[in-house]
């Protein structure tokens, strides 16, 4: 039940920014980084959450690019490269969690 607490926390933080399904409609990227920064952030905050999260793919990442990583930190310099992963995040927290 804590996992999908932190999820719903998590998608809340897509709303708040109002960038629900929408990442890829505008070119605005001061909104996508300081989304990016509180998503990595509550990804690596989470506690039960982490450890169902598909680690390769959005936990690594995450502590990487905290940890200050230049590899991940280049890759996601990179703004699709964002994208991609804000959007991959957004939807597999929504179709695991969102929906029920």
């Amino acid at each position: 039940m804590r996992d999908k607490q932190e999820a719903r926390k998590i998608l809340n933080i897509y709303r708040l920014f109002q960038r629900d399904g929408t990442l890829y409609l505008n070119d605005e990227t001061d909104t996508l980084d300081t989304l990016f920064e509180a998503v990595i952030h509550a990804i690596s905050d989470c506690g039960t959450l982490k450890a169902k999260l598909p680690y390769t793919e959005f936990v690594l990442p995450s502590r990487k690019v905290i940890e200050g990583d230049s590899g991940w930190v280049g890759h996601f310099d990179e703004k699709d490269n964002r994208r991609f992963f804000l959007s991959d995040i957004y939807d597999y927290l929504y179709l695991m969690y969102g929906r029920h």
